[in-house]
């Protein structure tokens, strides 16, 4: 192939690749391996061995060792001052107040969900008598916990509180069981002359409590509002008692009718109640 000693320049995408000379020469030829014969070892091409590289080596000496800085340790993460959300979250730093009122709330939530639970009720201010046709009516949060409820005409009153404590009074003055003492230094039901009261503050510690009417006069009750109700005498040989219980952070009044010749311990046990009795003081010496 004839190769042109001067290549145009001019026209850069027309020029072909030149080899060196000094490779063509070096490169064995067709004739040359054939004239050496077929069974003629085969020289294989000298490769450059590269120089080893050269490596350094650090002898620690006994007194290069002695002064030599210690490692330094390595420092944990700090955590960041900002909000946090997770479970990384750090401990809850509230005080026993605080978390007395976190429950508190807590407890109020879930007996709010309970009243929406409940069947529709009358209210007092729609009831004029609980008798045998309307038998029960409800009253709201507000009515259930400002002031007092007031029971006049009863002869006999008894309760049970949340943590099951059960007495019972008769408006003489005769007394059962035990008394269920409020944080005020008062009883939570009880009597005040011949009217009976539930201490409505602190309604939150009561379950339940049956006034007994063995008069042949009318029970009424009357609210801190102004508002009343009564419940009719005996007749009939029927008499009719005032059950209040406590469902959530409301009252409900009831009229249930039960036979006029029974006792106050019938009527307990009709109701399942069992009188709380105190130890003697004695008893605490032991």
């Amino acid at each position: 192939m004839n190769v042109s000693s001067s290549p145009r320049t001019d026209i850069t995408f027309l020029r072909r690749r030149i080899k060196a000379a000094s490779a063509q020469a070096s490169a064995p030829t067709a004739g040359a391996a054939i004239s050496q014969g077929a069974n003629a070892p085969l020289l294989a091409p000298a490769v450059p061995v590269a120089p080893a590289a050269p490596s350094l080596t650090l002898r620690s000496t006994p007194q290069a060792a002695a002064h030599a800085a210690p490692p330094a340790q390595a420092t944990p993460p700090q955590r960041s001052a900002g909000l946090v959300l997770g479970g990384g979250a750090p401990a809850s730093s509230m005080g026993p107040r605080a978390k007395k009122l976190v429950a508190q709330r807590e407890k109020a939530r879930h007996e709010d969900h309970e009243v929406a639970l409940l069947f529709p009720a009358p209210a007092i201010e729609d009831v004029y008598e609980l008798n045998l046709v309307d038998r029960a009516l409800r009253l709201s949060p507000l009515q259930s916990s400002v002031g007092t409820l007031l029971v006049s005409g009863s002869t006999a009153v008894v309760w049970e509180s949340v943590r099951r404590v059960v007495g019972a009074q008769t408006a003489d003055g005769h007394k059962a069981g035990s008394p269920v003492e409020t944080s005020g230094n008062r009883e939570l039901v009880g009597y005040v002359g011949s009217d009976a009261l539930i201490t409505l503050r602190h309604v939150r510690e009561l379950r339940r409590a049956i006034f007994i009417n063995r008069s042949s006069s009318a029970m009424g009750v009357r609210l801190f509002s102004g508002d009343t109700v009564a419940l009719p005498p005996a007749a009939e040989g029927t008499q009719m008692v005032l059950l209040v219980h406590r469902i959530g952070n409301v009252l409900e009044l009831r009229a249930e009718p039960v036979p006029l010749d029974w006792q106050d311990v019938a009527i307990w046990q009709e109701f399942d109640f069992s009188m709380t009795h105190r130890a003697p003081s004695s008893a605490y010496g032991r």
